[in-house]
């Protein structure tokens, strides 16, 4: 009972204590946060090497508290560094604007290395943690063994979840992960030094987060100025103002343009943030404003510290809620839909390069806000444009969907946005009735060569289709190193990884970042939806664990067939007409695409694995092969997030194609 105990625990620690890195480390480190699934394909290949290396007998655990802590004093201190980032990088990362960040470290250092010293760090804190996990799964059945470690990585899901919800501060991740970490160690000589390291890793978190609040996104950090208005800084960069209207002519006047020209009538505030836009609207007369903002804790301070109290009006209703999410379910009409500089500084997934607000601006999501527009109806949208190609993308993209005739913009100072784009039927008649206003807009123009996102490539911030230069560079030093800890620790020529369970581990991990975008793009890119996604993930392979423990199944074939028909399907099935359905008729047709795949690998894993002789090598494969994976993700932003289909269609084939050979052999 005791080894279970420890099994789950083991297993809990390791994907609990990966969630939490994955939003800690970008709150200290300048720019990771544009790069978090580095953060879960190091943890990866950590967990894979220690499980390749558990028939050793050298007990690694003892050290995983002490890794523990140097690890937290290093990334601390990193904090300390100005992250440097190449001109010609080809994708758009916010923390170009140095100036914008909460305070300037004197000590420069390039984006590329420090991500190098972050997922060697991360890949050696897990070594000892995935080494444990094996030596305690040695002492099951396989299979067995397996159910019990995605128990364990369940209940780390959703006690993460909970934690997300309650928007606790970071030592108490780090507390909880240590100490659970310490419990399994119980019966060593190093329990009280582990102990204490964990509670001295605690103190040092706590004491220098003192002023952070975190939100399910981000960490979040305020500057309070003496005219009353708060700044808010995400993972140290600037993300927007509470401006007090009262002090700021400026603001005032900027945010008051759109109204010179347009009643709001019943208004939508997409990205509603602090209520800048909602008091504005207020102010210009709206009888009635529906406030949509995705993070809770940023709401709330709008709610309780803005100066103007925008959220205290009997007009306004707010919804914590994706936007895009929202417009899915919202009926209309609106005579005016606001975009509130709404650009997010994370991704939408742990398992995915898209950033939370990609699916805000792709061509469908602004066909769901013409759909919304009354007959006499607007849309405006706000944005602090850093390019031309993006300012080119933006507009290009809106008159997609509204044409030349309803589409204008005009360009600003730079004071908290610097682009506005208005288009729909109102802005004809606004036009034809007010001269003035028609000599201040530009009109698109006829061509544009900037690729417009749509819902399959949903990348905003892309200069061109293609991996961008910085991620290149970045994914070929990464590869550099995992190659190098690969060979180091578990030597090819030992025929210690299983090219079969590594093919499985890189497909699967395609196949559940394809789910998490699908699912999100339905359900809207919230945190409540990726914990829900990966929890039904975890509950599928319990599932298929289960009926191959209970049934005899005699072979793989049939399901590796269902499961290639499935991602045939997938692929082709047209994602977006699902948008038009009610809430439970989308549930049931988009967990039969998203669930049926990853329900027959779960079986064809199952099965395999119940009956291999080297547990600890199958599973470290695995992992490894997740590795691969998230390293085959980034080929989205050339070919789209279909493709993904097609490449774990192909490592499912090459794996049944192994398969085959070696049982003919």
């Amino acid at each position: 009972m005791m080894q279970k105990f420890l099994l789950i625990a083991a297993s809990f620690v390791s994907l609990f204590l990966e969630l939490s890195l994955i939003r800690w480390v970008p709150a200290h480190v300048f720019s990771v946060a544009f790069f978090s699934n580095v953060i879960l394909i190091a943890s990866f290949l950590g967990l894979g090497l220690g499980f390749l290396l558990s028939e050793k007998k050298l007990e690694m655990f003892h050290t995983f508290p002490l890794c523990l802590l140097i690890f937290i004093i290093v990334i601390l201190l990193l904090e300390n560094i100005q992250i440097t980032l190449p001109s010609n990088a080809q994708v758009w990362i916010w923390s170009y604007y140095q100036g914008n960040r909460l305070y300037a470290p004197p000590f420069k250092i390039s984006i590329i290395g420090i991500l190098a010293i972050i997922f060697s760090l991360i890949v050696l804190l897990f070594i000892p943690l995935g080494q444990k996990i094996g030596k305690l799964m040695a002492g099951f059945s396989p299979l067995y063994g397996y159910t019990l470690n995605i128990l364990g990585s369940l209940f780390g899901v959703i006690c993460f979840g909970v934690f997300s919800f309650f928007n606790t501060p970071a030592f108490i991740w780090f507390f909880v992960a240590g100490f659970l970490a310490v419990l399994i160690l119980y019966k060593e000589r190093i329990f009280v030094a582990a102990l204490f390291i964990v509670a001295l890793a605690t103190i040092i978190i706590g004491a220098s987060e003192r002023d952070i609040l975190w939100s399910p996104y981000y960490s979040i950090e305020l500057l309070r100025k003496e005219d009353r208005s708060i700044s808010v800084y995400v993972n140290q960069l600037f993300h927007q103002k509470a401006v007090n209207f009262d002090k700021d002519l400026n603001a005032n006047n900027k945010y008051g343009f759109l109204y010179k020209w347009f009643n709001p009538g019943r208004a939508l505030i997409i990205g509603s943030g602090t209520g800048n836009d909602v008091w504005v609207a207020l102010k210009a007369g709206a009888e009635h404003i529906d406030a949509v903002e995705i993070d809770p804790v940023i709401l709330n301070l709008g709610k309780k510290e803005h100066p103007q109290m925008p959220y205290n009006s009997d007009k306004v209703t707010v919804f914590t809620d994706d936007a895009r999410s929202f417009m899915h379910k919202a009926s209309g009409p609106y005579d005016m839909i606001i975009y509130g500089t709404l650009d997010s500084h994370a991704t939408l997934s742990v398992t995915s390069s898209i950033r939370l607000d990609n699916y805000v601006y792709t061509h469908e999501a602004l066909q769901e806000a013409q759909r919304l527009l009354s007959a006499e109806g607007v849309v405006v949208l706000l944005f602090s444009v850093p390019t031309d190609w993006m300012s080119a993308r933006l507009i290009d993209t809106v008159k997609s969907v509204f044409g030349n005739k309803e589409t204008r913009y005009v360009f600003t100072d730079s004071y908290l946005f610097n682009l506005m784009i208005f288009a729909g039927p109102g802005l004809t008649n606004a036009l034809s009735e007010r001269p003035d206003f028609s000599r201040i807009l530009s009109m698109p123009s006829a061509k544009s060569a900037v690729e417009i996102p749509h819902d399959d490539w949903p990348y905003l911030y892309l200069e061109k289709r293609g991996i961008p230069k910085l991620y290149f560079i970045t994914l070929l030093m990464l590869i550099g190193i995992s190659i190098t800890a690969i060979f180091t620790l578990s030597p090819l020529k030992g025929g210690k990884v299983n090219l079969f369970f590594l093919l499985l581990g890189g497909a699967f991990l395609l196949l559940e970042t394809k789910s998490v975008t699908t699912l999100s793009l339905l359900f809207g890119s919230t945190w409540i939806v990726n914990a829900v996604v990966f929890s039904a993930i975890l509950f599928l392979a319990l599932a298929a664990n289960w009926m191959v423990m209970k049934m005899r199944f005699k072979g793989t074939a049939w399901f590796f067939l269902a499961l290639s028909l499935s991602l045939i399907i997938s692929y082709f099935f047209p994602i977006t007409s699902l948008l038009r359905l009610g809430f439970f008729s989308k549930v049931a047709i988009a967990s039969l695409l998203a669930g049926l795949p990853i329900f027959f690998a779960a079986i064809i894993f199952a099965i395999t694995f119940k009956s291999t002789k080297h547990v600890s090598h199958a599973l470290g494969s695995n992992l490894l092969g997740a590795v691969l994976g998230g390293f085959l993700e980034y080929g989205s932003m050339a070919f789209g997030l279909k493709a993904l289909y097609i490449a774990a269609l192909a490592c499912y084939l090459f794996a049944w194609f192994y398969l085959n050979k070696k049982l003919a052999q």
